[in-house]
């Protein structure tokens, strides 16, 4: 559907209202310590769950013959934020600024977001299953479209700021307390440890933080589980593991 104001003569006064197709369970149940980018974790899986207005079966036929899928979704956290036109992007330390629209910021004028996703198929329950989500639990989905290889893929793109991927900054060590539970819930959660580590590596604190050495216990919460660490030494040290439900 397209609203237009009474004096509009172009689409550049016009909105558009978009409903979702579904909505994407994953492991992130809070924005902070979900990856920057898609794929950056690939253990990270998703459950796209369609509208009950969707055939799944239908609308996904032919689906599988593609490895990768692009997914459009909704900053849904960020509805009531506002933007700014200029950003300080984490790769640059958070000191240096650039326009929104040479970022990758959540906070855009429109909240749309879209990701490169590994399918992994539908599921029995007609869930499409997906790999390497950067998307928080519950997030709206709008499209789904394949990823095309020879059209997506720009081999001598140039990319600013953001030309080669992360180093890893951190490692990752466990207390016994932390250990004990960790073996304890891999049963239910095969990939927890990998995933964890990914998270943790990459050191999910404000730019600003970027110290070897910080007293403060930073918290995550991954499945059902909140994860307290400290840095010690250069080393992301997970002090606890706590079942919150």
């Amino acid at each position: 559907m397209t609203k237009r104001n009474s004096n509009a003569g172009s689409t550049n006064a016009a909105s558009f209202e978009f409903r979702s197709i579904g909505i994407i369970s994953t492991p992130f149940k809070q924005k902070f310590g979900i990856p920057r980018q898609s794929q950056s974790i690939s253990k990270a899986t998703g459950l796209i769950i369609f509208s009950s207005d969707i055939n799944p079966v239908n609308a996904c036929r032919g689906l599988d013959d593609f490895s990768h899928l692009w997914i459009s979704f909704i900053f849904h956290e960020n509805l009531q934020g506002g933007w700014k036109d200029t950003v300080r992007p984490p790769r640059l330390g958070g000191n240096e600024k650039v326009g929104v629209f040479a970022s990758r910021s959540t906070f855009r004028p429109n909240p749309i977001g879209l990701s490169v996703v590994k399918n992994l198929g539908l599921n029995s329950k007609n869930e499409l299953v997906v790999a390497g989500v950067d998307l928080l639990d519950k997030t709206p989905i709008i499209d789904i479209k394949p990823y095309i290889r020879y059209a997506d893929s720009i081999s001598d793109a140039s990319c600013g700021f953001a030309e080669f991927a992360p180093d890893t900054i951190l490692q990752v060590d466990y207390s016994d307390l932390a250990r004990v539970k960790l073996n304890k819930l891999l049963h239910k959660h095969p990939d927890f440890e990998v995933l964890l580590q990914n998270i943790l590596e990459q050191d999910p604190r404000p730019a600003y933080k970027s110290v070897t050495e910080d007293e403060k216990t930073y918290s995550v919460l991954l499945y059902s589980y909140d994860i307290k660490w400290q840095v010690r030494e250069a080393i992301n040290y997970v002090i606890d593991i706590e079942a919150k439900y």
